[in-house]
């Protein structure tokens, strides 16, 4: 019997629930009107029906003469006022608050000849307005319903199910498959054999393995998590929980706990099924501290270590938990029985860039002249949700010039605004022409020396100013290394030492333009020197291998020296290229004088021409002929 009555445990809940609810108002109606029942009629009526008396005012001495000639049936007494209802039905008040002991000895002579009623009442005030009505007609007795009031918050505001983020619904299985993520393809495979554990779960135990209990999935924040996640369920066709870390914490103390408690027990009867935490680290760490958050903090990670711990390896339960920093999570989270695999999801490479583009593309009116192997080369370091919010904001840009399509114009124009910050309006630059000449020699540097040591495509060259640059050489790469030899890393260095060099070989002095480049180099070159053993000087000796202390103390002249002298090698090369292709240099800038944003052909046709050549065929490429003087 008593697993029958397990069948219908909610309907029994709801069932009490109401019959406390019934109860707790059963006691407060008792508790407003069990004085009324004691209580004369007479005096119950006139109390409620006093405005009527208030509508005409009499002084004492007609009271008292109603008194004593019998023409009062019934007076009424309060402390500032006397209602007196005579026997032709006929009603008045009086006002009696200043002068209640002649009234008392009036009455008392009156009451010897007749005998009207006199009985004292409680509460009765004139007619005011509503809100003062209301205040005066409140009984105090109502605030005994404030308790059970205050239960029934309570156990609503403490019921583990409240802004769980639905985590104690029925759980759906999701139609996410591997084949819909482009991308992570290492996680994917990562993950393949809990995919084939949630399948068949009884496989796995019959042979005596142990599948991970929990992964983390550690990532770049838009790179895919809850995405992965959600194909792992629906690969395997098995229940998916989704919440966060933060979903368990509360207002109330062990309401968290709870929560933990009753999502594994909602998880044991759907196994088998997958629960995906996101936001781990929401958790937190364990403290020391006496605090009543940091006390209940730690007794959520304690509720969650103790779950995982108590669950077999063949309920076909696993744990999915998404952070972008797994050294936030506590590292009792993460030994062995627990979540011990962490899955690393990178960002998309240039070739999973072009399909998220080709992708996201699909989804807007395009009109197919989208470039998106080019956009992928422009996209670098941008995540999948990145990639989704540029198509949108191009999207966002078509609407707002009223195009019909979005363009690859468009396109470009976001990520460019992504990369290089929003541009002046051409024309409308508030440079004077010595800065704008300038800046021309110096992007025509970059990109010059950019072009002749293969350091990457130049896709555009502008003088416009754009966020806090005065001018920008846009660089992209067609394929991604992660592994740089020296003479590349020296190269990179050249072309941020491009402008700078080039200002100082045609105009002979130098300017404040270059101060976040020189950053970068010595940055570089302190990498070289110290990290990478790149300095003839030092050897192949790394200084980030030295104790901490003495890391701080950075007591290091000769790395110092030895930088200074690699930023010195390659300035000097920089400078005899630029010398060697001046006349590119100068042709390059007259072109960004002239149109103040020019593409990689106009580069292209810059370095082809000879310095001696005519200046006639230059115009075949799109340059005026004034830009080649």
């Amino acid at each position: 019997m008593f697993t029958a009555l397990l069948k219908y445990r909610k309907q029994l809940k709801l069932a009490g629930l109401g019959l406390a609810l019934a109860a707790s108002l059963a006691l407060v109606w008792f508790t407003i009107h069990a004085p009324e029942r004691g209580r004369s009629a007479k005096v119950t009526a006139m109390e409620r029906d006093s405005d009527s008396y208030f509508v005409t005012e009499r002084d004492i001495n007609s009271l008292a003469q109603d008194a004593r000639t019998g023409a009062a049936r019934g007076i009424g007494l309060s402390r500032e006022y006397a209602l007196v209802d005579l026997a032709d039905s006929t009603r008045y008040y009086v006002r009696i608050d200043a002068q209640r002991a002649l009234v008392t000895d009036l009455l008392k002579d009156s009451l010897a000849a007749a005998s009207p009623v006199v009985f004292a009442l409680d509460r009765i005030q004139p007619p005011a307005g509503p809100l003062d009505a209301l205040v005066h007609r409140f009984d105090p007795a109502w605030l005994s319903l404030l308790g059970p009031l205050l239960i029934l918050y309570l156990l609503v505001m403490m019921n583990p199910a409240r802004g769980a983020g639905g985590m104690f619904r029925n759980a759906a299985r999701p139609t996410t498959r591997f084949a819909d993520i482009i991308g992570v393809q290492e996680a994917k495979e990562a993950l393949q054999d809990i995919v084939a554990y949630l399948r068949q779960p009884g496989r796995f135990t019959e042979l005596g393995a142990n599948p991970p209990k929990g992964v983390v999935l550690e990532g770049h924040f838009g790179c895919g998590k809850t995405l992965l996640a959600r194909a792992v369920a629906g690969e395997a066709g098995v229940p998916f929980f989704a919440l966060s870390g933060s979903d368990f914490s509360d207002m109330f103390l062990g309401v968290g706990v709870r929560r933990v408690r009753k999502l594994f027990a909602q998880a044991r009867r759907h196994a088998p099924c997958v629960v995906f935490i996101d936001e781990i680290d929401g958790l937190g760490r364990r403290s020391s501290g006496g605090s009543a958050g940091e006390t209940e903090n730690n007794r959520i990670i304690n509720a969650l270590l103790v779950e995982l711990d108590g669950f077999s390896t063949g309920t076909g339960i696993i744990v999915l938990g998404a952070t972008n920093n797994v050294d936030h999570l506590d590292p009792a989270l993460l030994r062995p029985g627990r979540f011990d695999r962490n899955c690393h999801l990178g960002l998309p490479s240039v070739d999973e860039r072009e399909s998220l583009f080709a992708l996201y593309a699909e989804k807007v009116r395009s009109d197919g002249s989208g470039n998106f192997r080019q956009l992928a080369r422009l996209a670098a370091g941008l995540s999948p949700a990145a990639i989704a919010n540029v198509v949108n904001q191009a999207a966002l840009l078509a609407a707002k010039d009223g195009a019909p399509a979005v363009t690859h114009a468009h396109f470009q124009r976001v990520l460019e605004q992504h990369r290089m910050g929003g541009a002046v309006s051409p024309g409308q630059t508030p440079l004077g022409l010595g800065e704008r000449h300038r800046i021309a020699i110096h992007e025509a540097g970059h990109a010059i020396v950019t072009k002749l040591l293969g350091v990457g495509l130049v896709e555009k060259v502008s003088i416009l100013q754009r966020g806090r640059s005065l001018g920008v050489t846009l660089v992209s790469n067609d394929i991604e290394k992660i592994l740089q030899t020296e003479a590349e890393v020296r190269a990179r260095m050249s072309m941020l030492l491009g402008g700078r060099c080039a200002e100082l070989l045609v105009l002979k002095n130098l300017s404040t333009g270059a101060a976040n480049d020189l950053e970068q180099v010595s940055s570089m070159a302190w990498r070289m020197v110290t990290e990478l053993g790149f300095s003839a000087e030092i050897g192949p000796f790394s200084y980030a291998g030295l104790p901490e202390q003495e890391r701080r103390a950075g007591h290091f002249p000769e790395a110092i020296v030895a930088a200074r002298q690699v930023v010195r090698e390659v300035e000097a090369q920089c400078a005899e290229l630029l010398a060697a292709h001046r006349g590119a240099l100068e042709r390059l800038t007259a072109a960004l004088l002239e149109h103040e944003t020019v593409d990689a052909q106009t580069v292209d046709a810059c370095l082809m021409l000879p310095d001696a050549q005519s200046l006639v065929p230059l115009a075949n490429h799109g340059l005026p002929a004034d830009a080649l003087a």
